[in-house]
């Protein structure tokens, strides 16, 4: 072959290979364009709906007995970015009655102190307490008689708390993906999260998370109901604790105005406003509202405790209108949330609505009657055996006719009175002997604290004599009376001892571990009061707060501390506490 045969054929070769890159890239165009053409088409599908959704139409004035307003919103005062002018002028737009306000704390003082009528609606003051378990949504709890109190990280105690001053609790968000519930032996809260706004936004799917701001921008109702489902799980939930207590379910917003990109760069969206047209509560006061903001905060923290009201899904409709009550066989009319003897009357469901609903009466968490496109504007469901009877009720022909629009809490008809069981007598094995100087003074530098050992009918007593102050600059303060010594509580239940308080605060008890040079601590709270009591504190019940370990080793036990701190006093504080007879049992 001579030099032009071959430089002709190296021209063909080259020739060649472009055509054949040529046809690669048309067909990676034409990849490309049917790709984004398919796209195209996803988007126009999610997106064409929510041009056409609209409320539903509920011209019904909503009655003077029921107040309508939001439950679970975020301030300033804690991770929120509206002040309470802004949250009650978004309410006022919504035509709320009142807002619920939960900013994080045990309590969060500004929140609680917050109950006001602003902007003519009612704002009532309360926390979300961040416990050892998960999140306790709480209010009513007399905050402004206890200035210095803070609540404990245990939930049982907190609750018990809650509940010494008629306050209300329901436990926020419980099989949240992130922060879920974990302590399910408490008893005595008010009930429970059934849908919470935050918590169901981040199971949405992918899509919808990536069509959300372009939704949002143009019907913000649609937007935000596509990003609720059905909450199966957590109504089973619901129904199984029914069947050991009454307990009440409840629609949380969660509400923070603020979708966090960076650490800089946040949104103020979902607005309040937006988000108060997603869930509401409607609650039965039976009485109008004064001037007081206190006397009707507790009208709404009553009926709330009684679980005389229901949930709905505002951004599907208004609920005006609606009602529900169980007419026993001799005429007694009973409202939401009443425990019933009297088996033998009927559930009366009101739905003057000029739109048709399907209704689910569930008993004991199981469908008991069904209609389907009910046009009826009152239904009588006929009761004659025991059980738990709520009712769901969904809006038939709308675009979320799966969401439970309407969502009553029970009535607990022929229920058995749940037994709860008695303290056990626990039998005191080891006296844990006190002798002087076996407690020494462990604080902070600033703080101030006296140790004496009295004693009181021949029985050795401790006193401590305290004054709690921060260091400059520093929010962290300290007092303990600490033994350091090693004991061996193998074979033991708890610890057991008698203290009593000049006023009523609360105190740790903590053990602490030594392993492989690895000190871990553990801790319960005690509340003792002005007469001596008696603590018994189960060693499965103390929580770790520092080091890497989980079940304590009751065998490397090094130290034994009563002890106070900021995270259960504030500070300039002073007191006296006193301690006795502890033992192991």
């Amino acid at each position: 072959m001579n030099k032009n045969e071959k430089k002709s054929s190296k021209d063909v070769e080259e020739i060649d290979f472009s055509i054949i890159e040529a046809k690669k890239k048309s067909k990676f165009k034409k990849r490309i364009i049917r790709l984004l053409i398919i796209s195209l088409i996803l988007i126009i599908i999610i997106i064409f709906p929510m041009f056409f959704y609209k409320k539903e139409v509920n011209s019904n004035i909503l009655s003077q007995l029921y107040k309508k307003g939001a439950f679970h919103v975020h301030s300033v005062f804690s991770d929120g970015t509206g002040s309470i002018s802004e949250i009650s002028k978004a309410a006022n737009l919504n035509k709320l009655d009142f807002v619920l306000m939960t900013d994080h704390g045990k309590p969060n003082v500004k929140c609680s102190n917050s109950t006001a009528w602003d902007n003519k609606v009612l704002i009532i003051g309360g926390s979300e307490f961040s416990l050892n378990s998960g999140h306790l949504a709480s209010a009513g709890y007399g905050f402004k008689n206890k200035k210095d109190y803070i609540f404990p990280p245990e939930p049982q105690e907190a609750i018990n708390d809650v509940n010494k001053t008629s306050g209300i609790s329901f436990v926020s968000h419980p099989l949240d993906g992130k922060i879920p519930w974990t302590d399910w032996d408490i008893k005595g809260f008010s009930g429970v999260e059934i849908l919470n706004s935050y918590s169901s936004a981040k199971k949405t799917s992918i899509i919808n998370i990536l069509t959300f701001p372009l939704q949002y921008l143009f019907n913000k109702n649609y937007a935000l109901l596509n990003t609720v489902s059905y909450p199966k799980e957590n109504l089973k939930l619901w129904d199984d604790l029914n069947k050991k207590g009454d307990y009440f379910g409840i629609y949380a917003l969660d509400a923070h105005s603020k979708l966090p990109i960076t650490r800089k760069l946040v949104f103020k969206w979902p607005s309040y406003r937006a988000m108060f047209n997603v869930f509401t509560v409607y609650v039965k006061t039976g009485r109008e509202f004064k001037a007081d903001p206190e006397y009707s905060a507790q009208l709404i923290i009553d009926a709330i405790k009684k679980g005389n009201f229901f949930s709905v899904i505002e951004a599907i409709a208004p609920a005006n209108g609606f009602e529900m009550f169980f007419i026993e066989k001799n005429g007694k009319s009973n409202e939401m949330g009443s425990k019933i003897q009297n088996t033998r009357g009927d559930i009366v469901i009101k739905l003057p609505f000029n739109f048709n609903t399907d209704v689910v009466v569930k008993k004991d968490g199981k469908i008991f009657k069904e209609l389907k496109n009910n046009y009826k504007k009152e239904l009588r469901i006929k009761i004659d055996k025991s059980g738990t009877y709520r009712v769901e009720v969904f809006v038939s022909d709308n675009s979320f006719n799966k969401l439970p629009w309407i969502l009553t809490n029970p009535f607990f008809i022929g229920t058995k009175e749940i037994v709860t069981k008695q303290k056990p007598n626990h039998q005191i094995k080891k006296a844990y002997n006190l002798f002087e100087n076996s407690f020494k003074i462990e604080k902070n530098k600033s703080s101030e604290a006296n140790l004496l050992i009295e004693k009181e009918e021949n029985i050795n007593v401790i006193k401590l004599d305290y004054f709690l102050k921060n260091e400059e600059n520093k929010k962290d303060f300290w007092i303990a009376i600490a033994q350091r010594k090693i004991v061996n509580f193998s074979g033991y239940s708890g610890i057991v001892f008698k203290a009593k308080s000049d006023k009523a605060r609360r105190f740790w008890l903590e053990l602490r571990t030594n392993e492989d040079n690895k000190e871990l601590s553990y801790r319960h709270s005690f509340l003792p009061e002005q007469e001596w009591k008696t603590f018994f504190i189960p060693f499965a019940k103390l929580h770790l707060i520092s080091g890497d370990g989980e079940k304590i080793n009751l065998s490397k036990i090094n130290a034994l501390f009563f002890a106070i701190n900021n995270a259960l006093s504030y500070k300039n504080k002073k007191g006296i506490l006193k301690i006795k007879d502890i033992g192991l049992y």
